[in-house]
C-alpha cells in the first residue's frame, strides 16, 4: 500500500484515513529542531568545561583533550547500535535512547568528579557520545519523509538549530561554577549539571512530539 502524500490527516491517529506526508514533514522538523535546541545547549555547555575537569582530575594540562577524544570515540561505537534501534523500533525510540544514554553519561561524569576519580569521567564522557551520535541521526531524520525538493531545507533548518544550542551552551560555564559550589563539586562540573537537564528535556521533546515516527511512516508509505 502507498501513502499519498496529499491525503487528508488523521491516520496516524487510527482513524485509518492515510495522513497528509507534507503536513507530517513540516511537523517533524520542528520538533527535530526543537530537541536539537535544547538538546544541544547541554553538549555546547560542557565542551570546554570537559577538558577543565580532566585538568583537575590528573593535575596535568596535556590530558585535557582526552575529554573531547572519548566523546568522539561514543558517537562512533552508539552510532551503529542507535541506527539499528532506530531501523527496528522507528526514530522515536532511537534518538529518545541517544539523549537517555547522554544524561546517563553526564550523570556518571558528575559521579568521576565528586569521587575525584578519572576513569569513571572517561566512561562518562564515552556515554555522552551518544548525544552527539542522536544529533547527527537526527539529520536523517529530518530527511525521512523529505521530498528531493524540501530535503535540503529541511536538514539545513535540523543542523542550524544544533548550531544555536552549541553557541548558547558556553554561556552557561558562569551559572555553572555556582551550581557547582553549591553541589561541593569542582567548578569544571557544574555544566554537567545543565547537560543532564537538557539532555533530559531532549528525550523528552522526542519521546511525546515525534508522531507519527518518520521512518516508519516512510516504510509504511513505500510498502
Amino acid at each position: 500500500m502507498r501513502i499519498s502524500a496529499t491525503a487528508p490527516p488523521g491516520g496516524a491517529g487510527g482513524s485509518g484515513t492515510p495522513p497528509d506526508l507534507a503536513a507530517v514533514q513540516r511537523r517533524t522538523v520542528k520538533v527535530l529542531m526543537s530537541a536539537q535546541v535544547v538538546a544541544g545547549i547541554g553538549m555546547g555547555s560542557m565542551l570546554s568545561s570537559g577538558g577543565l575537569l580532566v585538568e583537575h582530575l590528573t593535575g596535568s594540562e596535556g590530558a585535557a583533550g582526552l575529554a573531547t577524544t572519548m566523546t568522539t570515540l561514543g558517537a562512533a561505537l552508539l552510532s551503529v547500535p542507535l541506527a539499528a534501534l532506530s531501523r527496528a523500533r522507528g526514530r522515536r525510540t532511537g534518538l529518545g535512547v541517544g539523549w537517555l544514554v547522554a544524561a546517563a553519561g553526564a550523570l556518571t561524569v558528575l559521579a568521576a568528579a565528586r569521587l575525584g576519580w578519572f576513569p569513571l569521567m572517561l566512561a562518562g564522557m564515552l556515554l555522552v557520545g551518544s548525544g552527539t551520535a542522536a544529533n547527527l541521526q537526527s539529520r536523517y531524520a529530518a530527511a525521512d519523509l523529505a521530498t528531493s525538493a524540501t530535503r535540503a531545507r529541511s536538514l539545513s533548518l535540523v543542523v542550524w538549530s544544533t548550531t544555536l544550542g552549541s553557541v548558547l551552551g558556553p554561556n552557561l560555564s558562569g551559572p555553572g561554577e555556582a551550581v557547582a559550589r553549591a553541589l561541593a563539586l569542582p567548578e569544571a562540573a557544574g555544566t554537567f549539571v545543565f547537560s543532564v537537564a537538557a539532555f533530559l528535556a531532549g528525550w523528552l521533546v522526542i519521546r511525546l512530539r515525534l508522531r507519527p515516527d518518520p521512518l516508519l511512516l516512510a516504510a509504511a508509505a513505500q510498502a
